[in-house]
């Protein structure tokens, strides 16, 4: 009698014909990066729109740089990362030289709203002791409630 020998993982994806899970993952992220920015006071408040990984870092490093240098005076740079469904190892490190060249010209660099996506990158590589975060946003949209909001009750109006 034959002995029959169990597959691996990896004879059974061959076989099969399905794409390894990290093409899989990549397949989906745009070929640009949406950016846009706003200068609040002395703040530069710099959006990112889409998906940060390897196959599209460059694109979104330059992106940015252009928003950057068409605000030079600007003492703090904040990125707001609220809208990045994804972000891997090449997309943090952008951030991370981005910063160490804001840096070295004596801007301040702060992450602010990040995804879960992110948060979740920058523990992993520990760059969450580096970027200082922000969570900004109006309290009625932080804190969910069942309350109407007609009934919600300030914190300077308790008694």
């Amino acid at each position: 009698m034959a002995e029959s020998r169990r597959q691996s993982r990896a004879d059974r994806r061959r076989s099969s014909g399905t794409p390894p899970m990290g093409e899989e993952r990549r397949r989906g992220l745009p070929p640009e990066v949406r950016v846009w920015s706003q200068l609040v006071g002395g703040e530069l408040q710099v959006f990112v729109l889409d998906a940060v990984g390897a196959d599209n870092c460059a694109i979104a490093k330059r992106s940015i740089q252009e928003h950057l240098q068409n605000h030079p005076a600007a003492s703090t740079v904040v990125f707001d990362l609220q809208k990045v469904p994804y972000i891997d190892t090449p997309g943090i490190a952008m951030l991370f030289e981005l910063k160490k060249q804001l840096s070295q010209l004596g801007k301040t660099v702060c992450l602010q709203n990040p995804s879960r996506a992110v948060l979740r990158m920058l523990n992993i590589t520990l760059l969450n002791r580096v970027f200082p975060v922000r969570y900004v946003g109006h309290e009625e949209e932080r804190i969910p409630s069942s309350q109407p909001s007609s009934l919600r009750t300030s914190p300077e109006n308790k008694s």
